[in-house]
């Protein structure tokens, strides 16, 4: 049975929005990020380095991992799971070995829009210190823009490798929901996923889609980080990066989904190139 289906991509680019509009399906289940890609790691991790790694064979590691999507989601009666995490397309092969079926929607956005949501985010909670950056990096917005765009770990980089390196190995697998494109026309591009997942379309109402998780948020000392707004709708975003800041990551032109695809059918085709980009 095809159960297990994936959300992945970049941090402030839409994924708990289109959550939020796939959990409107009655047999769709869908939420933010779930701790199930960790465990599944650790677990394979552990596994490897034990004294018994020798003794577990692949048959046995594959059914202990299922057990643990099947444990986590126990409680979900829905058919069709969507589990969300940005680090999942760093395990597109582990994925397509579990679920061959399975596809992976991968919000993006472009990456100075992205750092610029991020301070948006953090001029809201004036009272609190956020904890997505380091200490040394929290004096400014300078600092962190650093700090999210560092190759060792960066909040924005670090999923950003994940998903190049993905889509470079199964770019079947990956659909790239842009964040403008949801927002501007959600049914158009609603339509589109589901094509591309292969289901029959669920008629939405994008007049009324509502999501909080404030305990999530809490642990993060950012409200509002994953609040949905009732109506999906484009709102332009004020821009309050420091110019040089903005310049700097537009002209670095990570946006490499981007760069080339084709229309096949009402769907995006995108081409499998070496997008990946040191700087």
């Amino acid at each position: 049975m095809e159960k297990y289906y994936f959300i992945s991509g970049l941090p402030r680019s839409g994924s708990t929005l289109l959550s939020a509009i796939l959990k409107q399906n009655p047999k769709f289940y869908a939420d933010i990020a779930s701790p199930v890609q960790g465990i599944v790691t650790n677990t394979i991790d552990f596994m490897t380095k034990c004294e018994n790694n020798l003794n577990i064979t692949e048959e046995h590691r594959k059914n202990i991992i299922l057990s643990i999507f099947e444990g986590y989601y126990k409680h979900v009666n829905t058919p069709i799971i969507f589990d969300n995490s940005r680090c999942w397309t760093k395990n597109t092969t582990l994925l397509k070995e579990l679920f061959p079926y399975t596809k992976i929607l991968c919000c993006v956005r472009d990456i100075p829009w992205i750092i610029n949501s991020f301070e948006l985010i953090n001029k809201k909670n004036p009272f609190y210190t956020s904890t997505p950056f380091e200490e040394q990096y929290q004096d400014n917005v300078f600092f962190r823009s650093d700090s999210m765009m560092s190759k060792n770990g960066g909040v924005i980089v670090e999923p950003w490798l994940f998903l190049q390196e993905g889509y470079a190995i199964n770019p079947e697998m990956i659909y790239f929901v842009e964040y403008d494109n949801l927002c501007r026309e959600p049914e158009k591009e609603m339509k589109t996923i589901y094509e591309f997942l292969e289901k029959p379309y669920y008629s939405h109402d994008f007049e009324n889609v509502e999501y909080s998780n404030e305990n999530f948020d809490r642990l993060c000392n950012l409200k509002d980080m994953h609040t949905v707004r009732k109506k999906v709708e484009y709102k332009e975003q004020q821009k309050i990066l420091p110019p040089e800041i903005w310049e700097r990551y537009s002209n670095m032109n990570m946006e490499f989904w981007k760069k080339e695809y084709k229309i096949d059918s009402g769907i995006k085709e995108q081409t499998n190139k070496n997008f990946i980009k040191y700087w």
